[in-house]
């Protein structure tokens, strides 16, 4: 039997884990980090995460970005300018690929920055945390037809991204999915 030193210990470091993982989902869901560091606080008020901890992890981490992503969506519900007060950061972004031709591209990380919060969600969650399309639609609080819709937006967005501004050096703020102006 596990002495209470050992529980303790595994708890406390899968608590530090789940801390670093939510920040990064909260920087994917505000684009700021101002903001994330807010609804990292916020999620946190509301879990319970202290003795039961060391049980499953991957439960607690779920729940733990649906709670997020509830309150970020409840906040955007409240005050649609939110986002516009907080200017989005796209240098976050710019460490997302450290080698390779999107390294440090700056282009790349504006058009993540302007994508939806849904769509940087869906995509993060899949592609960034692996979670499965189950998991990932009860995050975002989606069916999982309309989740698979979502992220398929994402993929053509990220697509026509590629294909028409790809790894160039111009770059217009066009909306993703939105072709620039001839």
């Amino acid at each position: 039997m596990a002495s209470f030193g050992e529980i303790h210990s595994r708890s406390r470091d899968a608590f530090q884990s789940i801390i670093a993982r939510l920040y990064k989902f909260a920087l994917v869901l505000t684009v700021n980090e101002e903001l994330a560091r807010a609804l990292l606080r916020s999620t946190f008020k509301g879990l319970n995460l202290r003795k039961d901890f060391a049980g499953d992890e991957r439960d607690h981490l779920i729940e733990a970005f649906r709670r997020m992503y509830a309150l970020w969506s409840a906040k955007l519900g409240e005050d649609p300018n939110v986002q516009k007060r907080c200017l989005p950061e796209p240098r976050l972004f710019t460490a997302s690929f450290p080698t390779g031709p999107l390294a440090g591209n700056a282009h790349f990380a504006k058009f993540i920055a302007n994508m939806s919060s849904s769509q940087r969600a869906a995509l993060y969650l899949v592609y960034g945390e692996g979670t499965s399309y189950d998991e990932a639609a009860e995050v975002t609080a989606l069916d999982m037809l309309s989740h698979m819709k979502l992220l398929a937006r994402g993929h053509v967005a990220l697509s026509q991204w590629l294909d028409h501004r790809g790894l160039s050096q111009e770059y217009d703020d066009a909306a993703p999915g939105q072709e620039r102006a001839a």
